[in-house]
């Protein structure tokens, strides 16, 4: 066979029609992804006054931090382990950390792990690292297993402490999920972005505040402010009433503001209403009139916005005056949230003049307050269902510290 006849026969295989019934067609595309992340967990611990702990706690003193755990591995329980003297005699001129794993469960748990320890400067600069993969096996008669760092120089701790002595720690822990908690999902092209509609509404509706479509005025101190019947409405069971019943602020779409409320509550409120936040501005010393109108028109979430503010700021300087706010507006989240920063600080915080002040002129808040901060001690130096361990313990400091 010559050349031309070869290229003949290849030009007829390229043109010649398919035989199939119908001719070809291209198979429907068909594609899925299995989602698989590593579950991450973090935990930060602060201990104040570390150097006093290495010179004076003897070998096999353990320190434990508070035991975390991750929502899709709710058995799983994590635990630092610290011995400021070294776990044995051997280790006395070291410190020894390790990470402790225990179930809640009388199940048998293999996990396989990343887990990585910083000492971190007051910057949170990492100063002294370590990472390790290990294997944690817990059996019921048994209950936990450790892997960690028997031996880290005194001599290396010591820089990583912070001016006044305290050491932070961060544990960062990587591990596979179980197989069965693993999903596979089809693929959908052009998914719509949910979070782009959504801010394009929030937009939108914070623009609605000064057009000419509002349809209501309130008044309070003087002050006009133009708003939208609908979005009170859609914010407050009260203002619904009050803007659908047979009322005077239905007919005249005018609302006055009782006395005693101030204008810039009101802006306040109404900064909520259209964005669903509270201004960057928003003052400590605005929170309890804003709290108070929260209270009397039902809005719920615009008295959590307050107290999530205002725990932001917490520290030793503010507390009990932030607790005060609180207290008189009975904002339980506030409250609960001032308690660990005055645990943390007490000493210095009950011999200030501010302190003073505060428990004479407000005794109710300054008792409701101690009964608190007794409550939250008695946990963390007896706390319920701590997992076992075998050496005598000193007690649990918090794993946040405020300064």
């Amino acid at each position: 066979m010559d050349v031309q006849q070869g290229q003949a026969m290849d030009n007829s295989v390229e043109s010649s029609p398919s035989t199939s019934r119908g001719g070809f067609n291209r198979p429907p595309s068909h594609q899925c992804i299995t989602i698989w992340e590593p579950v991450s967990l973090k935990q930060e611990w602060t201990i104040a006054n570390f150097d006093k702990a290495m010179d004076l706690a003897a070998p096999g003193m353990c320190m434990r931090s508070k035991p975390f755990s991750e929502e899709t591995m709710p058995d799983i329980h994590w635990q630092l382990c610290l011995y400021p003297g070294g776990k044995r005699e051997e280790n006395q001129n070291n410190v020894s950390l390790f990470l402790k794993m225990s179930s809640a469960t009388p199940k048998e748990y293999t996990v396989r792990a990343e887990y990585k320890f910083y000492f971190v400067d007051e910057t949170g600069v990492p100063k002294f690292s370590n990472v390790n993969v290990g294997d944690f096996k817990v059996k019921p008669q048994k209950g936990s297993h450790s892997w960690g760092l028997r031996n880290i120089p005194k001599t290396k701790v010591l820089p990583c402490l912070w001016t006044d002595k305290t050491l932070r720690i961060v544990c960062q822990i990587e591990l596979i999920p179980e197989v069965h908690r693993l999903q596979t999902v089809d693929v959908v092209e052009k998914t719509i972005d949910k979070s782009t509609i959504q801010s394009s509404f929030i937009t939108n509706i914070c623009g609605m505040a000064d057009d000419q479509s509002v349809d209501c005025k309130i008044i309070c101190e003087g002050e006009e402010f133009a708003v939208h019947k609908f979005l009170l409405m859609a914010h407050s069971d009260a203002f619904r009433a009050m803007l659908t019943h047979d009322t005077i602020e239905k007919r005249d779409s005018l609302i006055h503001m009782r006395n005693g409320t101030k204008a810039v509550a009101v802006k306040h409120l109404l900064h909520y209403v259209y964005s669903s936040t509270l201004p960057e501005e928003f003052s400590d010393d605005d929170a309890t009139d804003v709290m108070q109108l929260a209270d009397m028109y039902h809005i719920e979430p615009l008295k959590l916005l307050v107290q999530k503010k205002l725990a932001e700021r917490l520290n030793p300087s503010n507390v009990c005056s932030i607790f005060l706010k609180a207290h008189l507006y009975n904002a339980s989240q506030l409250m609960d949230a001032c308690v660990p920063v005055f645990f943390m600080n007490s000493k210095t915080i009950m011999k200030s003049e501010e302190y003073n002040i505060f428990k004479t002129e407000h005794t109710l808040a300054a008792n409701c307050l101690l009964e608190k901060f007794v409550a939250f001690a008695d946990e963390k130096f007896h706390p319920l269902n701590s997992p076992p361990h075998k050496r005598h313990r000193v007690g649990e400091i918090p794993a946040r510290m405020y300064f």
